[in-house]
């Protein structure tokens, strides 16, 4: 049960301190690691967050689409090649 309520102070956003006193804790570190997970969880929704957000306003073809220097040809004909792992770097 006290698992479950520093979890849940941690994603509230108690202190450490808040935390130890609320726990009667007299180290750091269990504070510290339920905070440190929190964090990371909340920053993975965040970033999935944005992926939505990202995929919702913008289509795929305005990333995958070949930069213009790749549509053009040489006077001898040949072409500019770009594989698609190096499209991103143009970008």
């Amino acid at each position: 049960m006290r698992k479950a309520r520093a979890e849940v102070a941690a994603y509230a956003e108690c202190t450490e301190s808040q935390m130890m006193a609320m726990f009667g804790w007299t180290n750091p570190k269990m504070p510290a690691h339920y905070i440190a997970q929190a964090n990371r969880e909340k920053l993975g929704i965040s970033g999935m967050d944005k992926t939505v957000t990202f995929d919702l306003g913008q289509s795929l073809d305005d990333f995958l689409r070949p930069a213009a220097e790749n549509r053009t040809g040489t006077a001898t004909g040949n072409e500019v090649v770009s594989f698609p792992g190096n499209i991103r770097k143009k970008l």
